[in-house]
């Protein structure tokens, strides 16, 4: 079966990724809710860690537009703002795990290495920190604004599966220190891949369900 992409984007189409590591039975088509879209072209690339990528991907577009049950009080609207306003400086690290993946095409070598490493380098001290400050500290106050934590279960799963790509990729890495081998390559671009798609799709998502909860625009100057 030829190899196909899984395409995320957002409404506007500022942003396009491809999830090729993907073994999904849906016939091809688009799933569109609240502003996001995921077109599953088809087809069969990958195994078991992609059904567990992939599902996150729907399951996150299923909390879209959260309706919310309060006013969100001062401090959850600070935080609010706090999180919409990293949103944009992150952009240039999202897009590092993108170019990773994509300079692994032509297999291992200096210069896909070093975009490897640059990316887990902006990963894990820019992006995750962004996410698990997140699951502490806003998610816990968003629980009260969407009457309970069943608003925030699913977009907590995300970040745990942006957890978990990390570390598959940091293992990669790990075991090798002198330069990527070729037997990693399928693997990592996988794994990359899906950082990407679920990172795209996550803060999308959060801009479009949790964001346009505060009080005023989040990206207006104060």
């Amino acid at each position: 079966m030829p190899q196909s992409p899984v395409s995320v984007r957002n409404a506007a189409g500022a942003t396009e990724v491809e999830l090729v590591d993907c073994s999904l039975e849906l016939g091809g088509g688009a799933l569109e809710l609240a502003g996001a879209v995921v077109v599953v072209v088809g087809a069969d690339f990958g195994g078991g860690r992609a059904h567990a990528t992939v599902a996150v991907i729907l399951n996150a577009l299923r909390a879209l537009r959260i309706p919310a049950r309060h006013r969100p009080p001062a401090r959850t609207d600070e935080l609010l703002h706090r999180f919409a306003r990293e949103h944009p400086k992150l952009l240039a690290a999202r897009t590092t795990v993108r170019q990773a993946a994509d300079a692994l095409a032509c297999g291992p070598g200096p210069d896909a290495d070093a975009a490897v490493r640059h990316a887990y380098t902006l990963l894990t001290g820019q992006l995750l920190p962004h996410e698990r400050a997140e699951e502490t500290q806003l998610y816990p106050a968003l629980t009260k604004v969407l009457g309970g934590p069943e608003g925030t279960v699913t977009m907590s799963r995300g970040h745990a599966e942006i957890e978990s790509l990390a570390r598959r990729l940091g293992r990669h890495l790990g075991e090798s220190p002198d330069g990527i081998q070729r037997d990693q390559i399928d693997d990592l671009r996988a794994t990359l891949y899906g950082l990407d798609a679920v990172l795209t799709l996550h803060f999308a998502q959060e801009e479009e369900a949790y964001f346009t909860l505060a009080t005023t625009d989040p990206h207006r100057p104060t």
